[in-house]
C-alpha cells in the first residue's frame, strides 16, 4: 500500500514539474523568436492567388500550335472527333499546351507534328444533351494508334 501511495505522489510531482517546466520553456522560446513585427504573408501579393477558386489561369494560346517551337516535330499526329452533335474537345497541341474548344461542330480534325508521345491526347464530350455517342481517333505517321467511343465521351492517347 505504501508503494502505491509513493508511486502516485511521484507521478503527481513529475507531472506538475513537467507542466511548469514546459510553461517556462515556452515563454522563453516565444520571447526569443518573436520580433514584435506583424507577420508578413509572402503569398499576400501573389497575383496567381487572386483567382476566386484559388487556382490561377495560365495564359493559353488563342489557336492550337501545330509545330513544336524547336522545329518541325518527329512525328505527324492527326486528332479526329466525330459525334451526332456538337462536342467539347480537350487536346494537347504541338507546344504541349492543353487546350479546350467548346461547342465544336462534328466532325472535328486537327493535324500537327509533335516530339513527345506522352503529350498526344484528345478527349471529347457531348456539348448538348442529345449528342449521342462520341468517337475519338488518333493516328501517328498515318497509322491508327488509338480509337475510343462512348455515350458520355471518349479519350484517346498517343502512347
Amino acid at each position: 500500500m505504501v508503494g502505491l501511495v509513493v508511486t502516485v505522489v511521484a507521478a503527481l510531482v513529475l507531472a506538475f514539474c513537467g507542466c511548469v517546466g514546459l510553461g517556462v520553456l515556452g515563454a522563453f522560446v516565444d520571447d526569443s523568436t518573436s520580433s514584435g513585427e506583424p507577420y508578413d504573408d509572402p503569398y499576400l501579393d501573389d497575383p496567381y492567388l487572386d483567382d476566386p477558386d484559388g487556382i490561377a489561369d495560365e495564359p493559353t494560346p488563342t489557336a492550337p500550335v501545330t509545330t513544336p517551337s524547336g522545329g518541325p516535330g518527329r512525328f505527324t499526329v492527326v486528332y479526329e472527333v466525330t459525334a451526332t452533335g456538337p462536342v467539347d474537345v480537350q487536346f494537347y497541341d504541338a507546344g504541349e499546351n492543353l487546350l479546350q474548344l467548346d461547342d465544336v461542330a462534328s466532325p472535328w480534325r486537327l493535324r500537327l507534328t509533335a516530339n513527345n508521345r506522352e503529350r498526344v491526347q484528345v478527349t471529347a464530350t457531348p456539348a448538348g444533351p442529345d449528342a449521342g455517342d462520341v468517337t475519338c481517333r488518333i493516328t501517328i505517321d498515318g497509322r491508327e494508334v488509338y480509337r475510343n467511343s462512348g455515350r458520355w465521351g471518349a479519350t484517346c492517347f498517343g502512347w
